[in-house]
Parts: C-alpha cells; sequence; structure tokens
C-alpha cells in the first residue's frame, strides 16, 4: 500500500501478533490504510486486499452487532464488522478506534479520511461516554465533512 514507515505490532507472550489491537504506524500510513479501505481494497489500480473482505469488513454481520442507539440486541451504539466499528448513517462510515481514542475514520460517500492520534488518560475509567468519547468524536469528524457545503 506504500507505506512510508516501518510499523510495529505488539506480541503476546507466545510471539503471535495481538489480533484485537496493539497495531502501530504513523498518521500518515494510517491514513493510508483508511484510504486502501475508502476505495474498497484498491490503490493506484491495483488490488490489495480482496473487495468481498473489504465490503464484509466494514458490515455488521449479526444483529447484535448493528449500531443504532434504539439496538435492542445491543448495549453499545455503534456497530461493528472486522475491526471496524460502524456509526449509525447513511453514508456508509466506519472507523478503527485504538485504545486510547486514536480514530482512522472514513467516510466513502465524501471521500474523507481523518486520522486522529492522541493519548487520552481517562479512557475507559469507567462506563460513561466521557471516559471514552467515540461518538462525541465521529460527530466532530462528521462536522469537518460537512464544512463547505
Amino acid at each position: 500500500m506504500g507505506a512510508e514507515s516501518e510499523a510495529h505490532w505488539l506480541l503476546d507472550g507466545d510471539g503471535m501478533e495481538m489480533a484485537f489491537g496493539g497495531f502501530n504506524a504513523t498518521a500518515r500510513d494510517y491514513a493510508k490504510i483508511g484510504e486502501l479501505y475508502r476505495l474498497g481494497g484498491a490503490l493506484n489500480g491495483t488490488q490489495i486486499v480482496p473487495a468481498d473482505w473489504v465490503a464484509s469488513s466494514i458490515r455488521s454481520d449479526a444483529p447484535h452487532l448493528e449500531p443504532g442507539k434504539d439496538n435492542p440486541a445491543s448495549d453499545f451504539e455503534l456497530g461493528y464488522g472486522y475491526q471496524w466499528w460502524i456509526p449509525e448513517g447513511d453514508e456508509g462510515e466506519f472507523s478503527a478506534i485504538g485504545v486510547y481514542n486514536q480514530f482512522v475514520f472514513v467516510n466513502p460517500t465524501r471521500g474523507i479520511v481523518i486520522v486522529k492520534l492522541s493519548a487520552f488518560s481517562d479512557y475507559g475509567i469507567s462506563l460513561d461516554e466521557s471516559s471514552y468519547r467515540e461518538i462525541e468524536t465521529i460527530e466532530f469528524f462528521r462536522a469537518i465533512g460537512n464544512t463547505g457545503q
């Protein structure tokens, strides 16, 4: 995909990459991952990730993984695919969200990829949204995407 820097993946006690998290890269290379997925797995005319995999990965595939505040099957308003969180809406948005509130936000409808690197020290200390800020951050990205319209 044309990464510009070496990435680092945290390993477990057996030396295996941790699939649930721990992938570290530069903001520019995170943006390239977002762009790769925004374009259905292709960059510069080359299909790098199978398009079917990308399409499946950015969709929920079970009722408890569907997005929505009023989803009776879930206790969280973001939906979930394969490592991508899916907000409620009709623009096909999806986002990777890191443990300290880092984001790779993608809105294919508007042609947007936004990367936010951070270290929110209060992340996850309670079950209150103020401890997570995912919804607030996604609304901020949506506001950025709506500028100029």
